[in-house]
């Protein structure tokens, strides 16, 4: 894989929004991007961590390319150097006359008629996971877009895969046309999974213990959703088959996933700016949660389904 060199490119006139570390707009052959810079971990007050800026950038581009893997649409990503610092640009994936809704927006603009699990009204930014849901099952504007609801879950399901516990109301959302018709955003702002505050000595501790990389990479996670007041484990709502649309987003995904597991180590190993440490653990959290819960879990389904057609079949 060969790393860009961004430092000839001039910042363009694109303001884009969010506050989760430093981006500018540029552009490269007639196509803008947004550049990502690392978070200043020591600006973030982070106690406890050897290294000085995060690695979201790398993050940004593993998380994206393996959506795009995975088969769903997903900004361009590309990974380079700006001023001795690892950068990902994003390509910008409005056409002209297009506007975006983050869902946070979409989400305040509604007199929604229920609460969340809790019993309590929040605004856009809650993540009430009840809540979330019903809007995108009630809420006029989403209405007539179809596949919202799948997209939802598909997100979920891979965010698990990926450890993202950051997929908040702000990065994700809905393209409004000039023309007035709406489509799905691709997916984008992936730069918070695969531990990416994390240095190498915290990953050597779980790389070298079976039961810490277990509860690392699924019993002891949490995502940013919540029930009653709580953050959730998603491997355990996917689990429960509580809700219908995840399993089947886990009917979609999984045997994907298993098509392209290798490739995923593949990609990993090609980036020439992470350390072996690096590459090994985030390999090594996928394939734990693959392995233990979601290839797991897709075979008990299988397994089930074909015990009650053999059923149905003898009892007929």
């Amino acid at each position: 894989m060969k790393m860009v060199d961004f430092n000839g490119y001039k910042q363009n006139q694109k303001m884009y929004g969010g506050t989760a570390g430093r981006k500018m707009g540029i552009s490269c052959d007639g196509k803008d991007y947004i550049l990502k810079f690392p978070g200043n971990l020591k600006e973030q007050g982070m106690k406890n961590i050897k290294l000085s800026y995060s690695n979201s950038p790398v993050c940004e581009y593993i998380g994206s390319q393996i959506y795009g893997l995975l088969g769903f649409p997903v900004h361009e990503t590309v990974l380079g150097e700006r001023n001795g610092k690892i950068v990902v640009a994003c390509g910008d994936f409005l056409e002209d006359g297009e506007r975006l809704y983050e869902f946070d927006k979409i989400k305040v603009t509604f007199e929604p008629h229920f609460l969340d699990s809790n019993g309590n009204e929040t605004n856009g930014v809650g993540v009430d996971l009840y809540e979330i849901l019903m809007t995108i099952q009630e809420h006029p504007f989403l209405k007539d877009i179809a596949g919202i609801e799948e997209h939802f879950w598909n997100m979920f399901i891979v965010d698990a895969l990926l450890g993202n516990p950051d997929r908040n109301n702000s990065n994700w959302g809905v393209i409004l046309r000039a023309d007035g018709s709406k489509r799905i955003a691709p997916v984008y702002d992936n730069g918070n999974c695969l531990n990416c505050k994390w240095d190498e000595e915290k990953m050597l501790e779980v790389l070298s213990d079976a039961g810490k990389l277990e509860t690392e990479s699924y019993k002891g996670r949490r995502c940013i959703f919540e029930l009653e007041g709580k953050k959730i484990n998603p491997y355990h709502v996917i689990e429960s088959m509580e809700y219908p649309e995840c399993t089947m987003a886990v009917k979609r995904v999984v045997p994907i996933m298993g098509e392209i597991i290798c490739q995923i180590g593949d990609l990993i190993e090609s980036i020439p700016v992470l350390s072996k440490v690096q590459k090994n653990f985030y390999y090594a959290v996928m394939k734990c949660r693959y392995d233990n819960v979601f290839q797991p879990f897709y075979d008990r389904m299988i397994s089930s389904k074909e015990t009650c057609e053999s059923r149905k079949i003898q009892e007929k």
